[in-house]
């Protein structure tokens, strides 16, 4: 009985963790914006446990800062913290393509490519194009064969989305970034491990 009470909470919590992510990825909950366990354990019609967990998950990866007992606050961006993320977020691409390519199937590649395309087309509306990288990250993450990797990407996809949300393409990277998403998406079919890193990290603008 035990058991089965704990891992309810933890999947309530899960939900409460993504929910208010999502929010803040979206701009709907704003840095500085306050956010009350009771408000929202009553919102949801769920008890203040699992949304007391998913606020210190969400504290833990950097999205709120929680004042016990009183409230707790959305973070702030700043230039480091983007910049952070852009190059983790650019590195660990990279990995989760080495590590998928090979175990794509056809019918994957046939998914992943106007994904890819996605990314090229959305160049001019930062937004949407890390949007378009992520989803193309996460169907890849997913299909990495590794476990570890997998819980790593999906414990910091959200404070990554935020971040990188408004980095706008220089003009200087544009023409690179096209050229990289063609290469992607033929490395990627031909299952060539190194060149599909290398255009990711290029699509990132990452060394």
């Amino acid at each position: 009985m035990g058991s089965a009470s704990t891992a309810k909470k933890q999947l309530l919590a899960e939900g409460v963790f993504h929910l208010i992510g999502e929010r803040i990825v979206t701009g709907e909950l704003a840095p500085g914006d306050r956010i009350r366990d009771a408000d929202v354990a009553q919102e949801l019609a769920v008890s203040r446990t699992p949304v007391r967990e998913a606020l210190q998950r969400l504290e833990r990866i950097g999205l709120v800062t929680m004042y016990p007992s009183r409230y707790t606050e959305i973070s702030r961006l700043t230039p480091e913290t983007i910049r952070m993320s852009h190059d983790f977020a650019g590195l660990q691409a990279g990995v989760i393509v080495r590590l998928s390519c090979s175990r794509l199937t056809t019918a994957d590649y046939e998914t992943l490519s106007p994904m890819i395309a996605r990314i090229a087309a959305s160049v001019d509306d930062p937004a949407a194009c890390s949007q378009a990288r992520r989803e193309v990250i996460g169907y890849l993450a997913a299909r990495s064969g590794n476990t570890l990797q997998q819980s790593l990407v999906d414990e910091a996809s959200m404070a990554l989305a935020r971040a990188l949300r408004g980095f706008a393409i220089t003009p200087e990277h544009k023409p690179r970034l096209l050229d990289a998403c063609v290469e992607l998406d033929r490395a990627l079919r031909d299952g060539d491990a190194d060149a599909a890193e290398q255009a990711c990290r290029v699509i990132y603008d990452v060394a």
